[in-house]
């Protein structure tokens, strides 16, 4: 039986730097990582979303984690994003990650294929199968995947294999009705930061973010105080710094992020196409962000 992983605190989907070749900026990203860590959040996911994880090689992949486990392992969590429209290159991909050194698995359901509820069951039994030993998160994202994965369907999954340990739930649709079926038995985190109030008041033990990246000393500050039973002086953070939480998808991301980031000090260089680096327009929206926020 697997031991039901606790994965809390602040989550941040790491931004990957890249050199003017196009190239990893390794260092960059060792560097921010320690940051990350430094300032107190609680676990990790890189090549996902900020990462852009969909253009992003194998051979990246395999490298950033292995950078991620160097700089992490045993100071926060590692959370590995290897969900793919195949069920196959899922479990290679989760597999991998464990073998690296992640600590789990988030899974989104196989996106473009659109499978039906039985697909999908079928999809995440096979998986969990393939890595009895692996701790396992659903993440159900229908506006990228086109298909739902049914809370009932996960009920079921979540009786039938230990190993899997959470939801991030980001159709607001059904974030209550995931607290109410399913929080005695796995964690559930609602969609992003913006929703991070939202899932402490249900019981959340934290979200994973993109702002993260960039404010994450503040993100964690949230939580805790929130624990700590100072729920409005958690509210006060959280309406500061929801602007800049918003502002990141002003432009696909992650083009604000990265250009927050530089902004800020740190050389995380451009973005990979299909995404293009912001805008004038966008760049002085976002300097004076910054500058409002004491950030620059």
């Amino acid at each position: 039986m697997v031991e039901k992983l606790v994965i809390k605190g602040i989550g941040v989907v790491n931004a990957t730097p890249l050199n003017p070749d196009d190239t990893v900026n390794e260092a960059e990203y060792r560097r921010h990582v320690r940051w990350l860590i430094e300032s107190g959040v609680g676990f990790l996911q890189p090549c996902a979303a900020t990462g852009q994880a969909m253009q992003t090689t194998e051979e990246e992949f395999k490298r950033i984690m292995e950078i991620t486990v160097e700089e992490a392992k045993g100071k926060v969590l590692i959370t590995a994003y290897t969900g793919r429209p195949s069920t196959a290159e899922t479990i290679r991909l989760t597999k991998l990650a464990r073998d690296i050194g992640a600590d789990a698995a988030y899974i989104i359901q196989p996106f473009f294929t659109r499978p039906n509820p039985r697909g999908i069951y079928e999809h995440y039994k096979a998986i969990a199968e393939a890595v009895p030993d692996f701790p396992l998160v659903f993440y159900n994202n229908p506006d990228r995947a086109g298909v739902q994965i049914p809370v009932d369907v996960i009920d079921r999954l979540t009786d039938e294999y230990d190993n899997f340990v959470g939801l991030k739930q980001a159709d607001l649709n059904f974030v209550a009705t995931s607290f109410g079926q399913l929080r005695k038995k796995i964690t559930v985190w609602p969609k992003a930061e913006q929703e991070l109030l939202m899932g402490l008041a249900m019981g959340a033990p934290g979200v994973l973010t993109f702002a993260g990246n960039i404010i994450p000393k503040e993100l964690s500050d949230i939580v805790k105080l929130w624990e700590a039973g100072e729920q409005e002086k958690a509210r006060e953070i959280f309406y500061r710094f929801l602007p800049l939480m918003e502002a990141i998808h002003w432009e696909p991301v992650p083009a604000c992020i990265k250009y927050m980031l530089n902004r800020m000090g740190w050389n995380f260089g451009h973005c990979r196409l299909p995404v293009k680096d912001v805008t004038p327009e966008t760049a002085a929206r976002l300097d004076q962000l910054l500058k409002d926020l004491g950030k620059i």
